[in-house]
């Protein structure tokens, strides 16, 4: 891995692909991270396969998360949230790394102006406090960026990353469910209703459960 990322002309090769395609500078951030989190995936599938004590097995998680406007993004009013998600992939007791798909609603907190809606494909990691297989009370920390493309008329498109964190609990039947706290941001490179940019900021609180 460190050779492929370390080579000039893997580097060069991406850049002049962007160039041609004329993709957005959003865009080129989220390939080279989704570029990034493909070769990291096949590396730790690999080591898994050929080092039994890194234990690497596959996860997913499901969540569902209401995030609060911080900053007046459209019509001069605070935009909020209702963020829709599903992670898979691969993971240790502690560490994770996984694919995301989220679907995001959006409506302005005044309550005037138009709903309107991203569904975003990212790139997750996650840290435990604790093994994974505990039965005690357990805290975490996550990380996602990503892009929405516009797959669909009415969507928006644009690059977005969340920072979580929260505590996961274990029941009775073993089942894992989490509450977390969420810092959500998107911005978009054209904006379907009015033709601007803007970047939207929250925090919220999440719930979902951990397989």
């Amino acid at each position: 891995m460190n050779t492929i990322f370390g080579s000039k002309a893997f580097v060069e090769s991406l850049l002049a692909i962007f160039e041609i395609l004329k993709i957005t500078p959003s865009m080129k951030q989220f390939l080279f991270g989704f570029s990034f989190l493909l070769l990291s995936v096949s590396a730790i599938t690999l080591q898994a396969q050929t080092a039994v004590s890194n234990d690497f097995r596959f996860f997913s998680q499901a969540n569902l998360n209401y995030v609060f406007g911080i900053n007046e993004s459209t019509l001069n009013q605070k935009t909020n949230a209702l963020l829709i998600k599903l992670v898979v992939g691969l993971a240790n007791s502690r560490t994770g790394f996984g694919i995301g798909l989220e679907n995001g609603s959006y409506r302005p907190s005044g309550g005037s102006g138009s709903s309107f809606e991203t569904l975003n494909f990212s790139g997750n990691v996650h840290f435990l406090a604790k093994p994974i297989t505990t039965d005690e009370v357990n805290y975490f920390v996550k990380g996602a960026a990503g892009y929405a493309p516009r797959l669909f008329r009415t969507y928006n498109k644009g690059f977005n990353y969340e920072i979580a964190t929260g505590v996961l609990l274990t029941s009775k039947k073993k089942s894992k469910y989490f509450l977390q706290a969420i810092y959500h941001y998107q911005e978009f490179d054209s904006f379907l209703i009015t033709g601007r940019k803007p970047k939207i900021k929250g925090v919220g609180l999440g719930v979902g459960t951990w397989f």
